[in-house]
């Protein structure tokens, strides 16, 4: 039987599409899906028919997750990937900023106490971190007997910074505050290299310290004459106080700085022994039943319940930025990015994004308050904030470049830990 008059011509064209095809897969065609030369036949038709994708599809999977649609959306998903533990510290330094400036508009406007704001935030951390860890099966939520010791100490040191830093919001605007607090990470790295095998502090680091104190000094200004040097609008702000309330604010921030030291130092001898938010758990439960006990004990310090609105739309935020806080500073902090996108130093950027509250508490120190600081406050600031920095650049530096024999050390040291804890 004789073809078609037609068939030479589809033919040929069928022999074209084939060769764009094949030309498409080669790399010259970018849109080109098929892995094998088309052919309009039922045997080709079936290879190319949808199907479900079942779970052993992994090669699958991650070959289509893999691929990028565009070249700009490529670069974002492996930046977001390579820095995704740092954002995570820098938003939780806002929601930190957030939390310490509504602390100061109740002490300063509502009058509340700092033991019945401590009350009210750490009450609702502790529910919600409760139910945390009901929902989400948290391993051992009341720790393991090895740790127990330790978690109680994180717990009440912690109290005693988080209630420095609430006493001294009430006469320190809320920059130089939070600048006071960035001495914990220094008196940290010196404590963890007496406490901690391996742990260093080098000369260098020592003499950081000592100039961070002089920026302190320089925060108190006690041999000023005025009351009141930050420059404000008139209104009543945290910089309306007179001489002596400021240099007792600075002392009692700087006891707390010891007990927040205290706190850090422990979660870094606790490290993987406990999960993260049962050291949360233990810290809001410990300072809630201390600040119970003490507006039950201080005459002048009476339990109240919030008269208004604003109040308790203010103290409702403060519960919620702070467990917003501690959960993504933990998640930030412990996050590890791929292999292949890892770099050195991931731990140490993601550890000075903890210095940027200082940016969100000058943020709000002028719109909230309206105050800027002194030249004397800018001067002490930048020496506590550099030499934070420094400190924990030279620490994490330190750990890149230990020893095979030191990393051998230290898993023999994790090892016989977990050994430990598997028998009891």
């Amino acid at each position: 039987m004789r073809d078609p008059p037609h068939s030479d011509h589809h033919q040929s064209t069928q022999e074209e599409a084939d060769k764009d095809v094949t030309a498409s897969v080669q790399g010259e065609h970018p849109d080109a899906p098929l892995p094998t030369p088309y052919r309009d036949d039922p045997d080709s038709l079936a290879e190319y028919e949808p199907r479900p994708i079942s779970d052993d599809d992994d090669e699958y999977d991650s070959a289509e997750s893999a691929r990028p649609r565009t070249k700009w959306a490529a670069s974002a998903r492996i930046f977001w990937l390579r820095n995704k533990g740092m954002f995570l510290v820098l938003l939780a330094q806002m929601f930190g900023a957030s939390m310490n400036v509504m602390t100061q508009i109740l002490e300063i406007h509502s009058s509340m106490h700092p033991f019945q704001v401590l009350f009210a935030r750490m009450s609702i951390t502790a529910v919600a971190s409760y139910i945390y860890m009901y929902l989400f099966k948290t391993p051992h939520p009341l720790g393991t007997r090895p740790v127990l010791g330790l978690l109680l100490l994180r717990a009440t040191s912690g109290f005693m910074g988080v209630y420095g830093l609430y006493y001294s919001v009430q006469y320190l605007p809320l920059s130089e505050a939070t600048v006071i607090t960035f001495l914990a990470p220094i008196i940290t790295c010196y404590a963890c290299s007496l406490l901690i095998p391996g742990e260093t502090f080098s000369r260098r680091q020592q003499v950081a310290a000592v100039i961070s104190l002089g920026g302190v000094f320089l925060i108190a200004r006690p041999f000023s004459s005025s009351s009141n040097e930050v420059k404000g609008e008139g209104k009543e702000s945290p910089s309306d106080t007179d001489a002596y309330h400021h240099i007792l604010a600075t002392i009692v921030a700087s006891l707390g700085v010891l007990g927040a030291a205290g706190a850090y130092t422990s979660i870094r001898m606790i490290g993987k022994r406990a999960h993260p938010l049962v050291s949360v758990t233990y810290f809001s439960s410990v300072t809630t039943v201390i600040s119970a006990a003490a507006m039950a004990l201080i005459p002048g310090v009476p339990f109240r319940v919030p008269s208004t609105g604003l109040e308790w739309l203010l103290l409702t935020g403060l519960g919620v930025c702070g467990f917003l806080l501690q959960f993504l500073l933990t998640a930030g902090l412990a996050y590890v990015p791929p292999k292949h996108l890892a770099r050195t130093g991931q731990g140490s950027r993601a550890t000075s994004m903890a210095y940027t509250q200082v940016v969100f508490a000058l943020f709000y120190d002028k719109v909230v308050w309206g105050t800027t600081l002194s030249v004397y406050g800018w001067v002490g600031s930048g020496l506590i904030l550099v030499c934070a920095v420094y400190v924990v650049l030279a620490q994490e530096g330190g750990r890149s470049v230990s020893s095979p024999a030191e990393s051998a050390r230290e898993r023999h040291r994790n090892a016989k830990r977990d050994d430990e804890e598997a028998r009891v």
